[in-house]
């Protein structure tokens, strides 16, 4: 199964994702779709077998809305192992989702995938999305293994160079333009954060040239104004047609990302960080970070 799962991901590495995005521009797309495919290779899908075993026989994987590429690696793992594989996908846009059953199962792969909300028989369930549809399909699969991700966000944390950390901050905010649990709802900057805020506006000046935003929800309007008009009165703005930063004091955070707005929040270190995220400590995923020996309660990745 490993030959044909890797023929499986060339194929969709080859694929053209304009129309598999979700409102992603072309060319964000793209960058996506190999980013999500590229570290698949031989080696790592038999170390990530290894270490996943025993594996069911079948699984069910709910795909979320927002980042496409969300079930291609639990799949290319899955199908490497030999188990059966049955995508639920988002009834918003199936695209992707249908174009991976496809090859897959050309590939000789057991890959299926429909929108409907009642699974078939499986032997586990691996289920994306808000807190209250994770919390309906645990209760509605008592009997088979279940792994949920509700609402989660990260962040991130400079307490180094802040020109170098906004050279990587950039992808992270360009790519599925903010969408997405690992996308950083805000930067807590313990640095220079004129500079950091100067830094990250260069660099999203210059990705809006190669990897443009894409459509954008004009329900979040109102809250773009918003975080704008706090930028402005209590803080700093620097922004483009496509995409802003913003520095404003802590006590404005938001426990939410916008597609392509930084919002940088100075703080005096990682002390002081970690006390005042206790109230979102359920809610929190990811940290990225210059700083190698960091301590942050509650978030589960560095």
């Amino acid at each position: 199964m490993l030959d044909a799962t890797l023929r499986a991901l060339a194929r969709l590495r080859a694929h053209d994702a304009s129309r598999l995005g979700q409102g992603l521009s072309p060319e964000n797309a793209q960058a996506c779709l190999h980013q999500s495919i590229r570290p698949l290779n031989r080696d790592s899908l038999i170390a990530a077998v290894e270490r996943a075993k025993p594996l069911p026989k079948s699984i069910a994987i709910v795909v979320p809305y927002g980042v496409f590429t969300t079930p291609i690696e639990w799949t290319a793992i899955a199908a490497a192992a030999g188990t059966s594989v049955h995508l639920k996908a988002p009834a918003l846009d199936a695209s992707l989702v249908k174009t991976m059953a496809d090859i897959f199962s050309e590939e000789g792969l057991s890959v299926s995938w429909s929108t409907d909300r009642n699974l078939p028989p499986v032997d586990a369930v691996v289920a994306f999305g808000s807190d209250e549809s994770v919390a309906e399909l645990r209760a509605a699969y008592p009997h088979v293994p279940f792994v949920g991700y509700g609402h989660k966000f990260s962040l991130a944390y400079v307490g180094g160079d802040p020109v170098v950390a906004a050279r990587t901050l950039a992808m992270d905010v360009v790519r599925y333009d903010g969408r997405g649990c690992m996308a950083p709802a805000a930067i807590f900057c313990a640095s220079d954060c004129v500079v950091l805020a100067e830094s990250m506006a260069d660099a999203l000046r210059h990705a809006e040239s190669i990897w443009p935003r894409g459509s954008v929800d004009p329900a979040l309007g109102p809250e773009w104004r918003r975080r704008m008009g706090l930028g402005r009165v209590t803080g700093q703005v620097w922004a483009g047609s496509q995409w802003a930063v913003t520095v404003t004091p802590m006590e404005y955070f938001t426990p939410s990302s916008l597609p392509r707005m930084v919002n940088i929040h100075p703080v005096q270190g990682a002390a002081h960080l970690a006390a005042f995220l206790g109230p979102w400590r359920s809610w929190m995923s990811t940290l990225g970070t210059d700083v190698a020996d960091i301590k942050l309660p509650g978030v589960h990745r560095l």
